[in-house]
């Protein structure tokens, strides 16, 4: 039997992704994401795939198990889901552009679209509000929580709130956030929508766009609003944090910090950036998937797996500098 690593520092993972949910973007099962969290010392993972809870039935059944086999290991059921402020205020923008047939043509070819692959580059920057979407991580609190989230997915999915991606808004999220905690998540996500949005007008602009957007989800959630930062080799990221931090002080919110995992080891980030390049066979590639494949993963600068407390502090401490 493998020899569980010791982390000095307790630290549950609470944005993960797997290949169940999260097309061309992870790798690996929810079953090795969970084996390795645990041999690496970790007690719980949350599972947060994008815009579903396909994994949610590998998680169930492999934590029992993990049990029968005598290895304590929480499942925390999640979704990182697609959030638009105002689905009612992207109907009348539809409608209006639907009004110009020949953009009306373009609108369509989108709306058609059935494959949800994680745009990576697409939503880490300025988005037209026709295809905007940002990030937001929801997590089941208890039983009531897990209905909700199953019903705010299930009604992302329905004709007049899917467009190219399943999505929901603040009204959605009003009627069904009992039970679950929200974060802010990544460069994609809420606060970083915001930021993208607003930083060719400076920082005041920034942080005032996240001050409406702190005072909307704690609104909704209450204390079970989290701002979320995390760690890696990206200037925006870095930029993003700070502005996070601030806000976060201003309005009493805790700070949430998160690997965002997309693979099951260490040594799996080659084989997702290959997989994350296979996804756009076929389609006009974006830059990013045009380049070399880094060379370690020290270039690519950031790392995505399941770390550990004590993992997790040595990242700040290697990319927060």
């Amino acid at each position: 039997m493998t020899k569980r690593t010791k982390s000095d520092i307790k630290f549950v993972g609470l944005h993960a992704h797997s290949v169940a949910g999260s097309i061309f973007d992870a790798i690996g099962y929810p079953q090795a994401h969970m084996d390795f969290a645990y041999e690496n010392g970790c007690e719980a993972l949350a599972l947060t795939d994008h815009g579903n809870m396909n994994g949610l039935a590998y998680q169930v059944l492999h934590a029992k198990k993990m049990q029968e086999a005598g290895k304590e290991f929480k499942p925390i059921f999640g979704c990182e889901a697609y959030f638009t402020p105002s689905i009612a205020d992207w109907r009348d923008a539809y409608e209006q552009a639907m009004a110009d047939k020949k953009r009306a043509r373009s609108i369509k070819k989108d709306a058609q679209s059935g494959a949800t692959v994680e745009d990576e580059g697409n939503s880490k920057q300025v988005q037209d509000i026709l295809r905007r979407r940002r990030h937001l991580v929801l997590l089941a609190q208890n039983q009531t929580g897990l209905n909700n989230l199953f019903k705010l997915v299930s009604e992302s999915y329905q004709p007049e709130n899917f467009y190219r991606y399943p999505r929901i808004d603040y009204a959605l999220l009003e009627k069904y956030n009992e039970g679950i905690i929200a974060s802010s998540a990544c460069l994609g996500g809420v606060y970083a929508g915001n930021y993208w949005e607003n930083r060719e007008e400076g920082s005041e602009a920034v942080l005032e766009s996240m001050r409406e957007s702190t005072r909307r989800m704690v609104d909704i959630f209450g204390d079970r609003w989290y701002a979320e930062i995390q760690w890696n080799n990206i200037k925006e990221q870095h930029e993003l944090n700070q502005y996070v931090i601030q806000v976060a002080e201003e309005f009493g919110v805790s700070l949430v910090s998160t690997a965002d995992s997309h693979y099951p080891n260490p040594d799996a980030w080659k084989d997702r950036e290959l997989y994350k390049r296979l996804g756009w066979l076929g389609s006009k590639l974006p830059e990013w998937a045009t380049t070399q494949l880094p060379l370690s993963v020290e270039e690519l600068g950031m790392e995505l797996y399941p770390k550990n407390g004590d993992q997790m502090w040595e990242s700040y401490k290697h990319y927060s500098a």
